[in-house]
């Protein structure tokens, strides 16, 4: 009896290495062993991306390459490595929306920074963009009066600020209400 399920790949929304990160574990967690790795991906990964890859080891066939190659090769074909000076270009260039909430922005900040190759540079990156791409002024002069900040520590004070900031309207608005039932 395995543990878990592995879907099959979906051609055009998938993520082909997060696919192959979920099958890796499945083999983990089902004790296969590495001359099964080929037959297992070759019988789950679907009809079409199957057909795909027939197409992209032509002249050999799937079968006659390794785990490794057969992922590489679907992997540049399906995610090639993108430019790092693009991707640091639209993570600097990310800022908060009006409605997003911090946690939201950060997220996706995380998300932008996988591509851009920052290596020991990424807690500061991560930092900078946070405090530098807020939509609230408040917020950010706030995190500017810190002298030994860090991108956790401006992620927590800027998730707290933004929680009092809305607590503190929900507060307004219960007192004006209470006022104006008075009149």
């Amino acid at each position: 009896m395995s543990i878990g399920k592995i879907a099959e790949f979906k051609l055009g929304s998938d993520n082909w290495r997060l696919y192959i990160e979920r099958l890796e574990q499945y083999f983990v967690s089902n004790k296969i062993t590495n001359e099964l790795y080929v037959p297992t991906l070759i019988t789950v990964m679907g009809a079409s991306t199957y057909e795909l890859l027939v197409s992209l080891c032509t002249p050999d066939k799937p079968v006659s390459k390794t785990f490794a190659e057969l992922s590489d090769i679907l992997g540049n074909h399906l995610d090639p490595k993108p430019c790092v000076l693009a991707e640091r270009f639209k993570f600097r260039q990310r800022v908060q929306t009006k409605e997003e909430k911090i946690s939201q922005y950060v997220a996706d900040l995380k998300k932008l920074s996988k591509t851009c190759e920052f290596g020991t540079w990424l807690e500061e990156s991560l930092r900078d963009q946070l405090v530098c791409g807020l939509s609230n002024e408040t917020i950010r002069q706030r995190l500017f009066t810190e002298l030994h900040l860090n991108f956790s520590k401006a992620y927590q004070l800027a998730c707290s600020m933004e929680a009092a900031e809305k607590d503190a309207a929900l507060v307004e608005t219960k007192v004006y209400d209470v006022q104006r039932s008075w009149q």
